[in-house]
């Protein structure tokens, strides 16, 4: 049985996975260039923040960090829908 570090680790492998296949706000990136922000999410989504603090993370990060200057809220509420769907994290 996978301890409860181990078993955080693999859940947010889970939601970093999600973040690159249905993200993916620059295209075409490498499988770890969202890590800092999966590993943010995970975060969040321990603990108990809702999905208005997700989605306003996904869309400070795509207008400010990445600097994207614009926001796709539809692709970021699949997102968060999809990452919702793993279960509370462990």
């Amino acid at each position: 049985m996978a301890s409860d570090g181990e078993a955080f680790r693999i859940w947010r492998g889970r939601v970093s996975d999600i973040m690159n296949r249905e993200w993916d706000p620059i295209g075409g990136c490498p499988d770890d260039e969202y890590d800092r922000y999966a590993g943010t999410i995970a975060a969040m989504i321990r603990d108990n923040r809702d999905d208005f603090a997700l989605m306003q993370y996904l869309e400070r990060t795509e207008r400010h960090d990445i600097g994207l200057g614009s926001f796709d809220s539809e692709r970021a509420r699949r997102v968060v829908a999809s990452i919702r769907k793993l279960g509370p994290a462990p």
